[in-house]
């Protein structure tokens, strides 16, 4: 990706902020813009219920003045991150980070569907579905119970919450399936003697956070050797004839891989 310069604001790449993919995830999900040119204090959050959209005079603004909500933002050194919403409703482009009267336009890119949150050393943020305690080497996943990953840009939702403030506790928010023809969603448990369909009762977001999703996933009751590797995918048949809002055809995309171990 090329830097792109306006003023003093470089912007260097935006990836999602999950697992830093290159592109804009879609609605809904944090983005995370490196650039240099911003002046930062300290690291910048918003402690609120909502979303602030301007921390330290930066602001992330759609060619229509939509302002994104802003996660936080952060000097590191030789760069600077600004980690930001896209807003569940759509919004012109191009869009724009700006800071005292200087700004850069963000490339336009897409990033590919579906990803997981990881720890640094990149195994997947999984709770035991029963304590909701972490899943982790010193207490791993255990054959047949249910857990729960975290992830982003797995697509619309039914429901969706206010942009910028985080998804509701007293009601689910699942993915939306679509229309004409709906997606079918599946997750799949890699196995060297062939990869196994698991049982799911939720996809959507998770409750009381901002642009996550949940995944609630049964484990078989035998694992694989070597690792337990887990991956989404969504399928949507279209048939020959094109149909508004499909296209035509079998589309298929599949998500990044989430590693327990």
């Amino acid at each position: 990706m090329s830097p792109q310069t306006c003023g003093e604001i470089r912007i260097l790449a935006v990836t999602t902020s999950a697992g830093f993919v290159p592109g804009l995830p879609g609605a809904g999900s944090p983005a995370t813009i490196f650039c240099t040119g911003l002046n930062i204090g300290a690291a910048g959050t918003d402690s609120g219920p909502a979303l602030p959209v301007q921390i330290q005079g930066i602001t992330v603004r759609f060619a229509d003045s939509f302002q994104a909500p802003i996660y936080g933002v952060a000097d590191l050194g030789s760069y600077q991150i600004v980690n930001f919403q896209m807003p569940w409703e759509s919004h012109l482009s191009p869009i724009s980070l700006s800071q005292d009267g200087q700004s850069a336009a963000l490339p336009s890119g897409l990033a590919s569907w579906g990803e997981f949150f990881t720890t640094a050393d990149g195994l997947a943020i999984a709770m035991h579905a029963s304590s909701f305690s972490l899943i982790s080497p010193s207490d791993p996943e255990k054959p047949g119970e249910w857990i729960v990953l975290y992830g982003s840009n797995f697509g619309p939702v039914l429901g969706a919450p206010a942009t910028g403030l985080p998804a509701p506790i007293d009601r689910l928010v699942p993915v939306d399936p679509g229309t004409p023809v709906p997606w079918q969603f599946q997750i799949w448990l890699r196995d060297p003697l062939g990869d196994r369909l698991l049982n799911s009762n939720f996809i959507g977001l998770a409750p009381a956070l901002i642009g996550a999703y949940q995944i609630n996933v049964q484990l078989p009751d035998s694992l694989p050797p070597g690792g337990v590797q887990i991956y989404v995918t969504r399928t949507r048949d279209c048939g020959f004839f094109f149909l508004q809002g499909c296209g035509r055809g079998i589309i298929h995309d599949v998500s990044t891989i989430a590693l327990l171990r």
